[in-house]
């Protein structure tokens, strides 16, 4: 009788070998149509585009499905999976880049996330701003958050700023909905200006009253 231990190891190796095979296979542009069982194969999650579109801002393709991706942890150097599942909670629930990757093994991240933890506060300051930001939004807004949110956005940092545009979005009220309105007016065409903060708010405003729309 097999042991967990062995168990594990065994299932960890078949998912590694699948996830080798898949990725040949898209090495070598298999480009043959999806069949209508495919979305049940092992492996593999559909995705939901729509719910890609409302936090990625790319002008390349969109997966339509997930398949296991086979990584070499940047730390450790061990063989690993990161499996259609995960990618589908990192891209869906998370609402990581679309472009981002597994890099680390659990065990590293695990490890690296202690270590972070370990050097004190003040260590990640922008990360602790931007977690701050992201409170506010599930509460109601008073005077401070109001400040809070108005400091953000006159922030030198680009992503303190869209944290706060998304905040506006979540509080709602005519007042901040008129505010998104006008970041999204005063979206650049083209031109210098096409690459510059201008089109990155207008950006974060179309997808905050996406997201407002959707979850009311």
């Amino acid at each position: 009788m097999k042991s967990n231990k062995q168990r594990r190891a065994e299932i960890k190796a078949h998912r590694l070998n699948r996830a080798l095979a898949q990725a040949a296979r898209l090495r070598a542009q298999d480009v043959r149509p999806l069949r209508a069982d495919d979305e049940y194969s092992p492996g593999r999650e559909l995705a939901d585009r729509l719910v890609l579109q409302l936090h990625n801002n790319t002008y390349g393709m969109l997966p339509a499905f997930y398949v296991a991706r086979p990584f070499t942890c940047r730390d450790c150097g061990a063989e690993e999976v990161w499996t259609a599942k995960q990618q589908k909670w990192w891209y869906e629930v998370v609402h990581g880049a679309i472009d981002s990757r597994a890099v680390r093994c659990l065990a590293c991240r695990r490890a690296r996330r202690q270590c972070l933890r370990n050097t004190g506060p003040g260590a990640n300051l922008l990360r602790e701003q931007t977690d701050r930001l992201r409170a506010l939004g599930a509460t109601k807004p008073n005077a401070q958050a109001e400040a809070e949110i108005e400091a953000a956005l006159q922030s030198k940092w680009w992503s303190l700023r869209v944290v706060a545009i998304q905040t506006l979005g979540r509080w709602g009220g005519a007042e901040n909905l008129a505010r998104l309105h006008a970041f999204m007016a005063a979206r650049p065409e083209g031109g210098r200006r096409y690459f510059g903060w201008e089109r990155v708010a207008a950006d974060a405003a179309r997808s905050a009253l996406m997201y407002r729309e959707r979850s009311t």
